[in-house]
């Protein structure tokens, strides 16, 4: 604890012209989502910048300008700890996945907010420049930006969330834009509008019930009752960096202080180990990486799964890397196996044929990246839509796993492998993937120091951000429009049928007789 206290004050000692000091306040547990944040992070250390990070992921070594508030004792890792029966039981649904992200990042921010570490540093009296919390579950550690007088800025580990929006006023519009679950890619026919706008209202709607609402009752608990609400603390953020690019997602409209940083996490390759060099290097037909990602435990697919990709693998003319938890006796020759693999190393091999995934953003950006095709088999959330990305661009296939079976899955592989057009169409996107004015690091480090640089850069806001729904669709202006539309037209209506009956009025019989 005091060694602690004596990083904080050699960092809030420290000039402005030595960096600016910048908090990151990252709790989460998840791999994935910590290689986007500690991206950004490191990048601003490595420009100079004082870093402190509350996160679940400490450095093995000490970095110079780079103070670590470890949690990991109170949110253990996540890798390999999540089962096939979860997965499948709970996450796969959207509605129920939505309620677990929401409910995780509360609880993230309520037993981390309570930490002594935590604690201390909220008492320092430290000036950061500028606050970093992350865009997933809930926004319930915006309170930091409030309480440190720093401006906010917000990064997500995934492509564009429904819920990012608002914060900086940029436009969804379901008409033409999927949210992260809509199974679609490019134009959308009526059905697919239909889903699509659904979706979209239920996580604006379930946004608010499962995430400001617990969060604004949160920041009153540990920032005071003084304290603002969620959204006018959330309607300040300065930035958002987004863990995506148009080249994968789509062209969609993005105001200035909405940012597209995807592939940020993606590094030089370094040398393979050196038992998975020589299986590669000696396989004369190529390999095929496979793994369902960090979280979930391959070891817990049922028997009857693991027996089909056995068979199949052992009938492949390529061999199989396949990332699996525990030992396997009756392993195919042609299949080698470990609890871990370097995966964005393995993929840089030449010799990568195949890369069958889940459907995790990150992997499936490092096969864009790396030029590998791909066959995707998703569960949960985002991972359909992200490999219906590639699909759509020629250089996938997707499989369900209810349906996939060893004929499905063997004319899957062998398609791929046999077929020259998904390595060319993967090395087109990979290609314009790659293709920017500056890469994802220097963009991220550039729109970070735009902020400072401005105190905040409140000139970057659209009007939109604040703005009632029915000032944002025009309801009053239409409603006004219509209501004058309906008046003159009723007005019209009346001069008319006036001036007929006075036309076309009969004279009395009375009158006709006083003539006579």
């Amino acid at each position: 604890m005091k060694i602690f206290g004596l990083l904080l004050v050699a960092v809030g000692a420290m000039s402005v012209t030595d960096g600016a000091n910048i908090l990151g306040v990252f709790p989460i547990n998840g791999r994935s989502h910590w290689a986007v944040y500690e991206s950004v992070l490191k990048a601003l250390v490595a420009r100079g910048h004082n870093v402190t990070v509350i996160t679940a992921f400490p450095e093995k070594t000490p970095l110079s300008n780079y103070t670590v508030i470890d949690v990991s004792k109170t949110f253990p890792s996540a890798v390999n700890q999540i089962g096939i029966d979860i997965v499948l039981n709970y996450l796969s649904s959207v509605f129920i996945s939505q309620w677990y992200i929401s409910d995780l990042q509360m609880k993230l921010c309520r037993e981390s907010q309570k930490l002594p570490e935590v604690q201390a540093l909220l008492k320092s009296g430290i000036k950061f420049d500028a606050v970093f919390t992350e865009i997933f579950g809930a926004d319930c550690d915006v309170g930091y930006a409030y309480h440190f007088k720093a401006p906010l800025l917000s990064i997500m580990s995934s492509s564009h969330l429904p819920w990012s929006y608002d914060r900086v006023g940029g436009p969804d519009n379901p008409s033409y834009i999927p949210t992260i679950v809509t199974r679609a890619v490019g134009k959308m026919n009526f059905q697919m509008r239909m889903i699509n706008t659904l979706y979209y209202i239920y996580f604006k709607l379930a946004w608010i019930y499962y995430s400001d609402w617990p969060a604004d009752k949160l920041l009153k608990e540990n920032f005071g009752p003084d304290a603002p609400y969620i959204n006018d603390i959330v309607y300040n953020t300065s930035m958002v960096f987004v863990n995506g690019h148009f080249s994968m997602d789509g062209p969609r409209p993005l105001v200035p202080n909405m940012v597209e940083i995807g592939g940020i996490h993606i590094k030089p390759p370094k040398p393979l180990p050196k038992d998975i060099l020589k299986f590669i290097e000696d396989s004369p037909n190529g390999v095929m990486f496979f793994t369902f990602g960090s979280l979930m435990r391959m070891s817990t697919l049922p028997k009857h799964v693991l027996q089909m990709f056995k068979e199949v693998f052992a009938k492949l003319p390529i061999r199989v890397l396949w990332k699996y938890e525990e030992d396997m006796p009756d392993k195919p020759d042609n299949v080698y196996i470990s609890k871990w693999m370097p995966q964005r190393d393995i993929l840089e091999h030449p010799k990568t044929r195949l890369f069958m995934t889940h459907g995790g953003l990150l992997g499936i950006m490092e096969a864009v990246y790396t030029a590998t095709p791909i066959i995707g088999v998703p569960f949960f959330f985002d991972q359909p839509r992200n490999i219906l990305k590639l699909v759509e661009q020629g250089s996938g296939i997707l499989l369900e796993y209810e349906t996939m079976n060893s004929d499905i899955l063997y004319d899957a592989i062998t398609k791929i492998v046999g077929n020259e057009s998904y390595a060319l169409n993967a090395k087109k996107l990979s290609n314009r993937f790659k293709d920017r004015p500056v890469n994802a690091t220097e963009s991220a480090v550039y729109w970070t120091e735009y902020v400072i640089r401005h105190k905040g850069a409140k000139h970057l806001r659209t009007a939109a951000v604040g703005m009632p729904w029915w000032k944002y669709y025009l309801v009053d202006v239409i409603s006004f429009i219509l209501l004058v539309i309906f008046s003159v037209l009723y007005t019209i209506y009346f001069v008319l049928k006036t001036i007929y009956k006075k036309l076309c009025k009969k004279p009395s019989p009375k009158k006709k007789e006083k003539k006579n």
